[in-house]
C-alpha cells in the first residue's frame, strides 16, 4: 500500500505571520530612513539660507564701506553724525558715509530709514587695524574716539547658532 501525499496549494498561517513581520520591519526601517533624510535636508536649507544670508550682510557691509569716504563707530555722543539713529536704538552704529549698520534684533541698514537686512545675527562686532607708534599697526576694537584713523576694519558677524563670518576691508593707500 502506497501512502498519498497531500499537496498544499498557498501558504500557511505561520509562514504568512513570518511574511508580513519581516515586511513591516523592511517598511520601518525604509520610513526612518526618509524621516532622517528628510529632517537632514531641512537642516541643511536653514544652516545654507543663514550662511547665505550672513555672507551677504557681509558683502554688502564692505560695498558700502568701499564706497564712503569715511568710516566711523557713531554712539549717541554729540559729535556722532546719526545720532539719532543711535539714539532710537541705543547701540553703536558702524558708519560708512552716511549708510549706518547696526543690530537690534535684527541686523539693519539705515540710509534714510532703517530697515531690516538680514534675519539671524545676534552681533555685529567690528575690530579696527590703527596706526600705532614706530609704524605699528594696533587691532582694537572699533570705537567713536577712533574717528576716520582705521587703516582697515574686520566686520564679524554672529548668527543666532553661535556660528560666525567676517571680512575685512582695508582703507585704498593714498598716493604720496
Amino acid at each position: 500500500m502506497a501512502c498519498q501525499t497531500v499537496r498544499s496549494h498557498g501558504f500557511s498561517l505561520v509562514e504568512l505571520m513570518v511574511g508580513l513581520a519581516v515586511a513591516a520591519i523592511v517598511a520601518a526601517a525604509a520610513t526612518v530612513s526618509l524621516v532622517a533624510a528628510g529632517a537632514a535636508a531641512r537642516r541643511h536649507l536653514v544652516i545654507s539660507r543663514d550662511e547665505d544670508g550672513a555672507r551677504s550682510a557681509l558683502a554688502a557691509i564692505v560695498r558700502d564701506l568701499e564706497a564712503a569716504t569715511t568710516w566711523r563707530m557713531c554712539t549717541e555722543a554729540r559729535d556722532c553724525p546719526q545720532k539719532a539713529i543711535a539714539k532710537a536704538y541705543d547701540v553703536p552704529v558702524l558708519l560708512a558715509g552716511s549708510i549706518g549698520w547696526l543690530v537690534a534684533d535684527e541686523l539693519k541698514r539705515c540710509d534714510k530709514i532703517c530697515e531690516k537686512y538680514v534675519e539671524g545675527v545676534v552681533a555685529l562686532d567690528i575690530v579696527a587695524d590703527l596706526p600705532g607708534t614706530d609704524g605699528l599697526i594696533e587691532r582694537q576694537p572699533f570705537q567713536q574716539r577712533h574717528e576716520a584713523r582705521a587703516r582697515a576694519i574686520e566686520i564679524t558677524v554672529t548668527m543666532r547658532d553661535g556660528r560666525r563670518y567676517s571680512r575685512v576691508v582695508s582703507r585704498p593707500e593714498k598716493a604720496s
